[in-house]
């Protein structure tokens, strides 16, 4: 029998108005009602689920908690402040997972036939779910239900969204960290998911992972927060060798689930920023590109002080009309902090060819890239220029 079908029969089996709701409030199915019925059950039909005023009620008197001990049917008394008429309720379980709750409007305890009618509609629930593979996509459709109101913000509270994930058996701990995996077709998310959810499943296990907005979103927690880049990492480096266009972006850590917003767009932005500077790796690391965000912001600025712009706009003038790679050059000595031998190594020149251009810089530039007041300014020019020129060079 499917879902719609065991709450109709069970409905008129008993002859009460039933609802039943998955584990995070929202309506799955309900039976028709003929007797006045309370506000509650009315609003719930009208908003497609429970509203976050009733389910925090619910969860201060202990309800849900109740409910989901008892092995039979549990009463709940009435709330009438909220408009909720005494019930009759019954945790949907697969092990210690529920999957949602079956609530009967009655003023008092049902029949022991009525009872009995409840656990059987129980136990056809859970098959119908089985037989047509609903039971784990219920599972994964409340994690991303969750991972939704967490990154977004929605009818639930923190609170409303702690007790879901208590109910889904998802306990993490601080810190907590977001990835986000993307495929910048953006057609293909639920692919990217099954192609990555094995990795996750070894790599993570404690992570809360699901797909948002064409994203696959993961939300790490704990220990396993201190694996998130070079996961992320490998995962994109996999992408690449296969040759697809996707791209992975982590944000930065937060202590609390209230932050997680934050990390969402941070890791959002990391991909927007990574492929704004053509970065060549397809993994992005917002606290790794945030700084060169803010640099590039100097390109463009004119009301502050530009000194030292002119000086290094001079070498990127030089190397358009020598064909020179002065520019480079000077980045990468100073981001290895003048060190000659590791400097030369990287650029793949010979020691005193590059002696030979610092000295040029010097000539050119007015500046001592040894000097630390003078070396401060250049380096802070040549990474704004540097993904300045990138930016344009995308947009060409």
């Amino acid at each position: 029998m499917e879902v719609q079908a065991i709450i109709d029969d069970l409905a008129r089996t008993i002859g009460r108005p039933i609802t039943l709701e998955d584990a995070g409030g929202r309506l799955v199915a309900y039976s028709a009602h003929d007797q006045p019925v309370d506000s509650v059950r009315v609003e719930t039909l009208l908003r497609r689920g429970a509203s976050e005023a009733t389910m925090k009620a619910l969860k201060e008197r202990g309800v849900y908690e109740s409910v989901e001990r008892s092995h039979g049917v549990a009463f709940v008394s009435g709330i009438p402040e909220i408009g909720f008429s005494p019930r009759v309720a019954l945790a949907i379980k697969v092990g210690s997972t529920v999957l949602g709750y079956l609530w009967v409007i009655s003023e008092k305890a049902l029949t022991a036939q009525a009872e009995e009618a409840l656990l059987r509609a129980r136990q056809q629930l859970i098959q119908a779910f089985e037989r047509i593979g609903a039971t784990q996509d219920i599972r994964q459709k409340q994690r991303e239900d969750i991972i939704s109101d967490l990154v977004r913000g929605g009818q639930r509270d923190m609170d409303g969204i702690q007790s879901a994930l208590k109910a889904m058996g998802w306990y993490g701990e601080p810190p907590f960290q977001v990835m986000l995996v993307r495929d910048r077709r953006g057609d293909r998310p639920q692919q990217v998911f099954k192609e990555t959810e094995p990795l996750l499943k070894e790599a993570a296990p404690a992570s809360l992972r699901g797909i948002f907005r064409d994203d696959v979103v993961v939300i790490f927690a704990g220990a396993d927060t201190h694996g998130a880049s070079p996961l992320a990492s490998a995962i994109a480096d996999r992408y690449s060798r296969m040759g697809r266009d996707v791209a992975v972006g982590l944000g930065g850590p937060c202590e609390e689930l209230s932050l997680l917003k934050r990390s969402y767009s941070e890791a959002s932005e990391a991909i927007a920023l990574g492929v704004r500077f053509r970065c060549e790796s397809g993994f992005f690391d917002y606290r790794a590109l945030a700084p060169y965000d803010l640099l590039s912001c100097l390109a463009d600025c004119k009301k502050h002080s530009t000194f030292g712009r002119d000086a290094v706009s001079k070498l990127v003038t030089y190397d358009e009309l020598h064909k020179s790679q002065l520019f480079d050059t000077l980045e990468t000595y100073l981001d290895l902090y003048g060190k000659r031998k590791l400097a030369a190594e990287r650029l793949n020149i010979h020691p005193n060819t590059l002696d030979y251009r610092i000295r040029k810089v010097r000539e050119l530039t007015g500046m001592d890239p040894d000097d630390p007041n003078s070396r401060l300014i250049l380096h802070v020019w040549t990474k704004a220029l540097h993904f300045a020129r990138n930016t344009a060079l995308g947009e060409a």
